[in-house]
């Protein structure tokens, strides 16, 4: 009697473990069930989400470069240097915009020391489009010139890559 209880005990255990690893099998496999209207759903949001954020980033770089419009305009509009006319001189005197002769746009490509510039007379506008030049990372700075020809200082440097 004492030699059947270790057997059917032992039996038991070989049936709880075979059931035991035929249930982590199909727990196994219902985990791996794909619902696939959720998988196109996520896939979906997914997309929107990366879409957004892709229009958000060149909207971003658009408004950088002063442009605005879709992004095929973008693609087709050159980049344009755009400032604000002075309204006082440096020593805080009134400025008029008949005194105003012209601008000076210093540009460089960032890894050169020396600068060079673009006259420009008083009347040719506050905007500059930068299509002729090549690709390069550039800074840029504008002076004013007045009717006495003093000029101002540079204004602060604006970094443009062109591509």
């Amino acid at each position: 009697m004492l030699r059947k209880r270790p057997r059917q005990w032992t039996a038991g255990l070989i049936r709880l473990w075979k059931l035991s690893v035929f249930a982590l099998f199909l727990l196994g496999l219902a985990g791996c069930q794909e619902d696939s209207g959720a998988t196109r759903a996520a896939s979906g949001q997914a997309n929107e989400v990366s879409a957004q954020r892709l229009n958000n980033a060149v909207s971003s770089f658009r408004d950088t470069l002063g442009q605005s419009g879709s992004a095929r305009q973008a693609l087709a509009t050159a980049p344009t240097l755009r400032w604000e006319a002075p309204l006082t001189r440096e020593d805080g005197s009134r400025l008029h915009s008949d005194d105003i002769s012209g601008y000076r746009i210093y540009y460089r490509l960032r890894h050169e020391d020396k600068y060079k510039f673009i006259p420009l007379p008083g009347d040719a506008g506050t905007e500059y489009p930068l299509a002729d030049f090549p690709p390069g990372a550039y800074e840029f700075s504008i002076t004013t010139l007045d009717d006495s020809g003093l000029e101002s200082r540079r204004s602060d440097a604006v970094m443009v890559d062109l591509i």
